[in-house]
């Protein structure tokens, strides 16, 4: 079968890279072009760039994809409904792909937020004045506007390119509160940064495994930081095992 991948992330990779062993056609199409360069190195075929409906409508008919693969990141929900939309206007198969959540115990250090004025609310009223957001950079002029963080000290952890770096400034980020880096990060690289930098509360998605949320909640309870996680989006499928995902996906196509 010829398969359209959408993934930029680790684990959307090692699908397509499954996928294309079981003998199908893969063309992974990624967002940035860290990404493509990482899906060619795993040597797998891409395409990078951002797609409105109208490109990502044009790419499915004129390249004969049997099916769409979604496996983009848990966060990506604009993207998941655009091609949910195009994939039913077309009559074609969409699959999404999600990472396996994770799951914690209770405790004290833990927050939970539905959404981002939820998150910089509990930060307000946990009362730390040196906050982390390592929630990426896409939605970083949300978090800058939201009155419960005025006269917060903000620190943000983003990707490494010029673009990131540039969204950053823009926003009015000075370099000591920016931290350009590529993850996956251990839980002491997160306790050296969180100790180095001062930080008084610290901001994450539920980014499952590979996305290194593990990593971070160890990194706090150690330091006795308070973790504020944000919520996967509601409407998020049900979690395969990548066997039972390929095996479902050869099933009905």
């Amino acid at each position: 079968m010829k398969l359209l991948v959408l993934a930029g992330t680790e684990d959307g990779r090692e699908l397509a890279n499954a996928l294309k062993q079981r003998g199908h056609d893969i063309l992974v199409s990624t967002l940035t072009a860290y990404g493509a360069d990482l899906a060619l190195e795993q040597g797998l075929q891409v395409r990078s760039g951002a797609m409105d409906a109208q490109l990502l409508t044009d790419l499915l008919k004129d390249s004969g994809f049997d099916a769409l693969v979604d496996a983009t990141h848990p966060y990506a929900v604009q993207v998941k409904e655009m091609a949910q939309i195009v994939c039913a206007k077309l009559a074609l198969p969409y699959l999404r792909w999600q990472r396996t959540a994770l799951e914690f115990e209770e405790h004290p250090l833990l927050h939970w937020a539905e959404d981002i004025p939820a998150a910089a609310q509990i930060a307000a009223e946990l009362g730390g004045q040196r906050i982390l957001l390592t929630t990426g950079s896409n939605a970083l002029s949300e978090w800058v506007s939201l009155p419960a963080l005025q006269g917060k000290l903000l620190f943000i952890r983003v990707l490494p390119t010029a673009q990131v770096l540039v969204r950053c400034e823009s926003l009015g980020f000075k370099p000591y509160q920016i931290i350009a880096a590529q993850g996956p990060f251990s839980q002491e690289w997160d306790e050296a940064m969180f100790k180095q930098l001062k930080i008084e509360v610290v901001v994450a998605k539920e980014s499952g495994q590979v996305g290194g949320t593990l990593e971070k909640v160890q990194a706090c309870l150690s330091l006795n930081i308070p973790l504020i996680i944000l919520k996967r989006p509601a409407t998020e499928a049900q979690a395969r095992s990548l066997f039972q995902f390929i095996k479902h996906l050869e099933e009905i196509l």
